[in-house]
């Protein structure tokens, strides 16, 4: 068994990667890290897990830094990882990050998007983007796996196969999220009350997941744009990308590629043509799963085209992704512990 501890575990996203570690055949929980609960039952703040966990209690930093451990989860706010990234790194110990502390590899984009210098490029240069789909080979050979935005891989996943092929002229998304997403703190925009039966768009052009978008599909920023729309929605994910191509093409030509992109993916499918209510996928389809989705309706000039991609943030957005990379760093199959099926409906 491999020896796992779950940094800013009081959280969503930890807490998730907890859910996860529960069911996991090869990894063990050994450190349930959080500063604010330290010394607290785990299902305290997680009660679904407490038939998982009866007598885990959250620990310090400090102390988990004492614990053996092979393989770390970071879910801790942006700017948090990096400095115990680098403690881990002089200890050995591999480390999937779910912040965005090294998402990024140009240090420029890093500032532009993020607004400052990054306090540690040299972890930035080190890590391979945490997103098997795309990097796979990288992540087996890989000491730190970064984190992936939820927006981005959603987005990456509808817009990529298209990107590979020299397809896209400009896309304009639009991405409806739930209110997980704003993660465990309530605001007065995230909390329910205020939430609740709404649409609210709260950012109309810009996210900064859109920087790993830019980075992944090797396009310039200038080629996209990304509205944020707050949806009612406890988990999930959906994309709807209005994408003008750069030339005409008939259908079979979409289909070749969309397929050739998902062929082999345990966690990422293709939508089917029929029956039409499936085509475009709903985030309700992959809730408590690992899994994507993505579908697309050509325009019948030939010259428009929509891709929907649906995740549950919190797993194929957050921790399902972060323990499928831990998978390929410890040399196990990168399915172990994620075959949990979608609950539907939800």
């Amino acid at each position: 068994m491999f020896k796992a501890a779950v940094w800013g575990s009081n959280g969503m996203a930890g807490g998730e990667a907890l859910r996860i570690l529960a069911g996991h055949p090869d990894i063990e929980l050994v450190a349930a890290v959080s500063r604010s609960r330290a010394t607290q039952p785990v299902w305290t703040i997680h009660p679904h897990l407490r038939s998982d966990y009866p007598e885990t209690t959250f620990i310090s930093p400090e102390e988990a830094l004492s614990v053996e451990t092979d393989i770390a989860f970071l879910a801790l706010p942006h700017g948090a990882s990096w400095a115990t990234i680098r403690e881990y790194r002089k200890r050995g110990v591999k480390v999937a990050d779910l912040s965005a502390d090294v998402r990024l590899r140009d240090m420029t984009a890093c500032k532009e998007w993020y607004g400052k210098d990054h306090p540690a490029p040299e972890l930035m240069e080190e890590a391979v983007y945490g997103l098997p789909e795309l990097h796979r080979e990288e992540l087996k050979r890989a000491f730190l796996a970064s984190g992936v935005g939820c927006n981005a891989t959603c987005a990456i996943l509808g817009l990529v196969p298209l990107a590979r092929a020299g397809l896209i002229a400009d896309a304009r998304m639009e991405l409806r999220v739930g209110s997980s997403e704003a993660g465990a703190a309530p605001s007065q925009g995230g909390h329910h009350p205020y939430r609740d039966r709404t649409l609210r768009v709260y950012e109309p052009f810009r996210h900064r997941h859109l920087a790993e978008v830019v980075q992944e599909c090797g396009l310039d920023a200038s080629v996209f744009t990304m509205t944020m729309t707050a949806a009612p929605l406890v988990r999930g994910v959906q994309m709807l990308a209005q994408v003008r191509l750069s030339r005409k093409v008939k259908e079979p030509e979409l289909w070749k590629a969309y397929r050739a992109a998902t062929a082999g993916q345990p966690f990422w499918s293709l939508s089917p043509a029929r029956p039409a209510h499936l085509r475009l996928p709903d985030p309700r389809l992959v809730l408590g799963s690992n899994r994507a989705l993505t579908g697309f309706v050509l325009h019948e000039d030939g010259e428009r085209l929509l891709v929907v991609s649906a995740i549950d943030n919190l797993m194929k957005g957050a921790a399902g992704t972060a323990v499928q990379c831990a998978n390929l760093m410890l040399g196990l199959d990168e399915t172990t512990g994620l075959t949990m099926r979608p609950v539907y409906p939800a």
